[in-house]
């Protein structure tokens, strides 16, 4: 009794301890949002303008992120706290659900010290949950809302079920976890695609490990059809669309390239990893992984990592790799860390020197953190700093809100009126035009020699002149174009309007330039020659 009374009382210590420390970060995070420190990025403004087309998908992505903008714009507005709240929630959930994973794996096992085996396992449940809130690759996605906010929640939570499922070789699950499996696992193949991980990982776990077994029942395959069942919505989309989202995908993991050897790539992802995930962090992980291999939990965690890890690392060999893409490798290695080296009795045993090493580690996780939340104070060179790019649309918006109110004032002066189209190049530029021009309007992304992107779903800006003109037929059309960097018009803009006028914008930051743009002033649309897309 006295020891299920202090395993109660634990449970509650813990997690109160890690709600409290979730409150607070959370706080903090929705402060730094509504201080505006950093614009949208982007892919944010992308994917808000998607929720302004409702579909089933989208090229690049699945429509989970979409979706999830479009609830919480409706809610608190379209503002950049509307956009972001979202990942301030989708945090600190993935810290509770990676709690109760540890606590569920670690947690029932026999305990060969004087601790309850409970408090162990909430010990490396509470130290995971906060090492996932300071590694720079997870805490950023705190406060930017991408598809890899939801991602990793939905991860977390699927890894926690099928623990569930498999980590009790003594209890055969049901059905009903077998199919809520599969519906979180297609939830998450709707938040990104990477989510197809987790079934090979799933299936090489049970393969070579004492739950093969159920590799001869319906279960898997059930929840394997849950999943593709929950998925299909995509899967509709993309063969009414000619499985463009294939060929996107393809094109962005570099299979046309063929088989190569790229060493400098190899050491650019390395780079990449040692910086997101810190260096310590990143070997602790590594270590704590094969030191758990061959137990029952330690071979859980290695089938959810190694192979995930160990696929991106070979695949830099042979072309870019993105430096968030093997993210969901880590996430058991983080629990795996929590448990081998920040136990009380096992950092106890520690020699002094390693002590000092996982101590000093950790802090420079949270240090570099700190330091990208807050390193426009640093006065960096933008090609330096990563959150550069993050920083100065919001002044291009007002620039192009003002010269959009001079167009539209000159083209008073015609007869019949004129229509004022807003139009760039790139799908970046395009999204924050959209985002950040007072009143939101409808953005077109001309093709003059890039790969396709999502704008080139929707219709452009040859049907958006033909529309008018059908209602008008002797109104003007005008235009706005604008691109980054500082250029001349291109020679499809210049050919589609009787004269092109260019207001260049230099965007500064502590003395020095972030960013310049050009913008256009265009009269008279005649109608755009565009480039066809060879690539995705």
């Amino acid at each position: 009794m006295t020891n299920s009374r202090t395993a109660k009382s634990t449970r509650i210590s813990y997690g109160t301890m890690l709600m409290g420390a979730l409150s607070l970060i959370s706080l903090l995070r929705v402060l730094y949002i509504l201080c505006g420190q950093l614009d949208l990025s982007p892919d944010e403004a992308l994917y808000w303008d998607c929720t302004r087309r409702p579909e089933l998908s989208y090229y690049t992505k699945g429509p989970l992120i979409v979706y999830l903008i479009l609830l919480s714009t409706h809610v608190f507005g379209v503002n950049v706290f509307g956009v972001r709240i979202l990942a301030v929630v989708f945090s600190a959930m993935s810290s509770v659900y990676l709690y109760k994973l540890c606590v569920c794996i670690f947690g029932d096992t026999p305990n060969t010290g004087d601790t309850p085996v409970t408090k162990e396992g909430q010990i490396t449940g509470l130290t995971a949950a906060l090492l996932l809130q300071i590694i720079p690759l997870y805490a950023a996605y705190g406060v930017i809302f991408t598809i890899d906010s939801p991602f990793v929640f939905l991860w977390i939570v699927s890894l926690y079920t099928f623990w569930k499922i498999t980590g009790n070789p003594d209890k055969e699950a049901g059905y009903g976890l077998w199919i809520l499996l599969g519906v979180l696992t297609g939830v998450g193949f709707m938040a990104k695609y990477i989510m197809a991980f987790f079934y090979i990982c799933a299936f090489l776990f049970l393969l070579f490990t004492e739950n093969r077994r159920l590799l001869k029942t319906p279960k898997p395959y059930v929840s394997f059809v849950a999943g593709i069942l929950t998925l299909s919505p995509v899967l509709i989309w993309n063969a009414a669309h000619g499985w463009v989202t294939l060929r996107h995908t393809a094109g962005h993991a570099h299979v046309a390239d063929g088989l190569q050897i790229l060493p400098m790539s190899l050491l650019e992802f390395i780079g990449s990893q040692l910086g997101i995930v810190t260096p310590v962090v990143l070997v602790l992980i590594v270590v704590a992984i094969f030191r758990l291999r061959g137990t029952r939990r330690g071979d859980f965690l290695f089938w959810f990592s190694i192979p995930v890890l160990l696929f991106f690392t070979v695949k830099s060999i042979q072309g870019k790799v993105q430096a968030n893409w093997p993210m969901t490798g880590y996430i058991t290695g983080i629990a795996a860390a929590a448990w081998v080296f920040f136990r009380k009795n096992t950092f106890k045993a520690m020699s002094i020197h390693a002590k000092r090493t996982i101590v000093i580690g950790t802090a420079a996780a949270l240090v570099v953190t700190i330091i990208g939340h807050f390193s426009v104070v640093l006065h960096l060179n933008p090609d330096n700093d990563p959150t550069s790019r993050l920083r100065g649309w919001r002044e291009f918006g007002t620039a192009i809100t003002g010269i959009y109110g001079e167009l539209q004032q000159e083209g008073k002066t015609y007869p019949y009126g004129t229509e004022v189209l807003l139009v760039s190049d790139k799908y970046q530029v395009t999204a924050e035009m959209a985002f950040y021009i007072k009143g939101n309007p409808w953005v077109y992304c001309i093709n003059l020699g890039r790969r396709e992107n999502e704008y080139d779903m929707w219709p452009g800006i040859n049907e958006a002149a033909i529309k008018l003109r059908k209602a008008a037929p002797l109104r003007r059309i005008d235009a706005i174009f604008a691109t980054d960097g500082n250029q001349p018009a291109h020679p499809f803009v210049a050919f589609a309007f009787d004269r092109c006028e260019k207001t260049p914008l230099t965007v500064n930051e502590n003395g020095q330039i972030l960013r310049e743009y050009s913008i256009f002033k265009c009269y008279n649309f005649k109608g755009m020659i565009e480039a066809k897309p060879t690539t995705y």
